[in-house]
């Protein structure tokens, strides 16, 4: 029993640190480690950085070039639109996550040195329940970044497509007709290989989110566990809120964790919000103008990033709002410890708070927000339309 029991607490400290190694390794296929200690000290990494950040930059350029060029055919100005966007995420969310790669990295290693499953039975289950679920929304956003780069680059192979020249996205190599040898085979090509590595960088880049979400989650529930107070007046399995604090001026451990991270993620996921908006509505109306296309890996790997996003989001938002219903509701009254009567108004004050992860300040990934996303994108997608006709 002993030996099943320390082979299941190695396997819980492993989890987490698989989970990163997988994220890590993806984005060492970019040559961007950015959660590395050397990262923008070595000469070799701040060259690869600004040579990224350029060629990202020009890509922006050379997309514009494409659509003024051939701007008399909508389904090329389409596809360039959507280019663009997609090329400007990964500008905007590259830079974000390297301006706050310090912070990142610090709640990084906080989650991997966590061991709250040591504290008992119930602890151990409801870590074990969190690592799993961050090793399928991990395994979840694999499968479709890689799906959409799929997607698209098999979509000018399809029965009649190939031969009219069609690219995958919507930019070409500048002053030169693509519609010639051998200049489509280059760009399709060049194309392969950017497609890949932005999908490589995308599964780095969220990798560390699904991390703090389900750390987050598992505290609070924890948490809860330690409000519940039996008929003789104890808490289980400890005094409540002594994880993370010996002092009752400072905020409980999760409390500062999800403060961080709110303050991380705001403008990086009010410009996720934001582009994945314009990516929905455009794609949503290049398949009702034309149904063969490549828009629909598009339109569904953006659908469900945001819907991952925002279920993440309000899995913390639920947690938050079970942590404040059951302080408010546990038999309180039935303590006769004064710092225990302490410890629970200490817990009082922090459950009125708004917990989640901010969207630019303007309000938390939900579910709520979900709906906004999709409903803004097909108001927009109906405009669009109306214009046309």
């Amino acid at each position: 029993m002993s030996f099943f029991r320390k082979s299941h607490t190695q396997y819980l400290e492993l989890s987490y640190s698989q989970i990163y190694k997988v994220f890590h390794w993806f984005l060492k296929l970019t040559l961007l480690r950015i959660f590395d200690d050397d990262f923008l000290v070595s000469p070799i990494t701040t060259v690869l950085f600004q040579f990224f950040v350029s060629e990202i930059v020009i890509s922006l350029g050379t997309i514009a070039m494409h659509a003024v060029r051939y701007r008399t055919d909508l389904d090329t100005v389409i596809l360039s639109v959507s280019a663009f966007v997609s090329a400007l995420e990964v500008l905007l969310k590259l830079n974000g996550m390297v301006y706050r790669r310090k912070e990142i990295m610090q709640m990084i290693g906080t989650v991997l040195a966590d061991r709250s499953y040591l504290r008992g039975p119930i602890e151990r289950a409801i870590c074990g329940k969190y690592m799993r679920l961050a090793r399928k929304l991990l395994f979840i956003t694999i499968a479709s970044y890689l799906g959409t780069a799929t997607m698209l680059l098999i979509y000018p192979t399809l029965p009649g497509v190939i031969q009219e020249r069609t690219l995958p996205v919507g930019y070409s190599i500048p002053f030169v007709d693509y519609y010639k040898a051998p200049w489509y085979m280059l760009n399709y090509v060049l194309q392969i290989v950017q497609l890949n590595w932005v999908a490589f960088l995308f599964i780095g880049l969220d990798g560390p989110f699904y991390l703090f979400v389900c750390y987050s989650a598992s505290q609070l529930e924890m948490l809860i566990v330690a409000t519940k107070i039996d008929t003789e007046g104890v808490c289980y399995p400890h005094k409540p809120f002594q994880w993370g604090t010996n002092d009752l001026t400072h905020k409980p451990h999760v409390v500062r964790f999800l403060s961080k991270c709110s303050y991380i993620y705001r403008e990086i996921y009010l410009m996720q919000v934001l582009c994945s908006s314009v990516h929905i509505c455009v794609s949503l109306f290049h398949i009702q103008l034309k149904l063969k296309n490549g828009s629909y890996g598009m339109l569904l790997t953006n659908v469900n990033k945001m819907w991952l996003f925002c279920y993440c989001g309000e899995l913390v938002v639920s947690k938050s709002t079970a942590f404040s219903t059951a302080v408010y509701t546990n038999q309180w009254y039935r303590l006769w410890n004064r710092r225990d009567l302490q410890d629970i108004l200490f817990m009082l004050q922090n459950a009125q708070r708004n917990y989640g992860f901010s969207v630019g300040g303007f309000g938390f990934l939900s579910f709520a927000l979900f709906t906004v996303v999709m409903k803004t994108a097909y108001r927009c997608n109906a405009f669009l339309h109306r214009v046309m006709n």
